[in-house]
């Protein structure tokens, strides 16, 4: 299993995406370094450091990256989007081969008119 970073954020969450659908729902492509939508009932605040355990389709184990929250929603709306936290990745290495891994399964998909947890 992959070593969690040294030094690391208060809080901690886990994500699972297990297919390219529920990736585009949660993919935050209009972030600098990107970033995913975690549904969750716990309470974070803006700005705040979250290291997230990341799994994806094509990683066997989990990747750890540091993120902030950027995106609160604090109850399921009316449109379907869960409660949870938007977590933007930093600028290091390991969100770079997240975004671009999760970029290479979303070929085409990134300028869809498609409604997602966020947006």
């Amino acid at each position: 299993m992959a070593e969690a970073p040294t030094n690391l954020p208060g809080k901690m969450l886990n994500l699972t995406i297990p297919d390219k659908p529920e990736l585009y729902r949660s993919y935050m492509a209009f972030l600098e370094y990107g970033g995913l939508f975690a549904p969750t009932t716990d309470s974070f605040q803006m700005g705040e450091e979250v290291l997230l355990a990341i799994t994806l389709p094509v990683f066997n184990e989990a990747k750890y990256l540091r993120t902030k929250v950027v995106w609160i929603n604090t109850a399921p709306t009316s449109t379907g989007q869960p409660q949870g936290i938007g977590l933007a990745f930093c600028k290091d290495e390991d969100s770079f081969v997240v975004k671009q891994a999760i970029e290479d399964i979303l070929p085409g998909l990134l300028l869809s008119e498609r409604s997602t947890y966020t947006l």
